[in-house]
């Protein structure tokens, strides 16, 4: 991840740049993270007001009245927004640290002269990289991975935050991709980056062509993504699971283990593991026994 500064900033110094209030100890900002691991130096926010004081020394952008304790808190009424305002503010002001490495490939991996790698990413041993793949900065790719032709590893992906004019305010990706051993990808696949926590990718998962996974994904081992079928961001499918062709499942739900996801299905509700659902929107499929 890149979500280090190359210097730290004050509170009062970001809290100033956003015109907004701020109270507790005047910390350094030296990375971000998200609220559940949150720790020392680190800026985060939260939606709704903390009333547990704050033990670690880190800072919260939050609604008034969370309780700084050991931290401090940029105080506002849309933490979210602000946050995203936050993240530019430091980008300027300070700056999140580039990847510079030069990518790792191992023993006997193939990369079409076509394809373009970022810096920073690792690629296991005798993966194959297709034609006019690009593979963005800091990205992991394990052994025995197939990526296709046109897909797109890395990138940003599609977060934003409306002002008080209802422009959209772009959410940093300071995030990764993390795609364990003998994974395939499909042509024209699209995975983001995650926005801070990192997008994954377990052992063993294959995507058909045209396949859109979103920002915080997580999904798990050997699981089937046929064609055309788009994941939003912070969905959970767990393992094993068959997912059908342009299917299209809302973002943060969970997809419980060795379920089945049916042709065209619009998800908008998590399913138990070992469960069967289809249809718009996707409900729970009752098979009889036969007499």
């Amino acid at each position: 991840m890149v979500n280090k500064l190359v210097r730290s900033i004050r509170v009062s110094e970001l809290a100033s740049a956003l015109k907004l209030d701020w109270y507790g100890v005047d910390l350094k900002i030296e990375f971000v993270c998200t609220l559940e691991s949150i720790s020392c130096g680190a800026l985060s926010f939260s939606k709704k007001i903390i009333h547990q004081a704050l033990k670690k020394k880190a800072t919260l952008i939050s609604p008034p009245g969370t309780d700084a304790g050991n931290g401090s808190v940029i105080a506002t009424n849309n933490p979210r927004l602000d946050f995203a305002r936050a993240l530019i503010l430091l980008d300027k002001l300070a700056g999140f640290r580039k990847l510079q490495e030069e990518p790792r490939l191992g023993h006997g991996v193939f990369i079409s002269q076509t394809a373009v790698i970022g810096k920073g990413v690792v690629i296991g041993a005798r993966s194959f990289v297709g034609h006019n793949v690009v593979i963005d900065d800091g990205v992991h790719i394990g052994e025995d991975c197939i990526i296709k032709s046109n897909t797109v590893i890395g990138e940003p992906g599609f977060g934003f935050e409306r002002d008080e004019f209802g422009r959209p305010i772009r959410l940093l990706h300071l995030g990764n991709v993390i795609i364990g051993n003998r994974v395939e990808l499909g042509s024209l696949n699209s995975v983001c980056r995650g926005t801070i926590e990192n997008t994954i990718i377990e052992d063993d998962v294959k995507t058909d062509d045209q396949v859109h996974i979103a920002h915080n994904c997580i999904i798990r081992c050997g699981s089937l993504i046929a064609a055309c079928v788009e994941i939003s961001g912070g969905v959970d499918v767990g393992d094993h699971t068959w997912i059908g062709p342009n299917s299209s499942i809302i973002q943060k739900v969970k997809i419980g283990d060795k379920s089945f996801i049916g042709i065209a299905s619009n998800v908008t509700k998590s399913v138990k593991n070992g469960t069967a659902v289809a249809g718009n929107p996707a409900r729970q499929l009752v098979t009889k026994k036969l007499i």
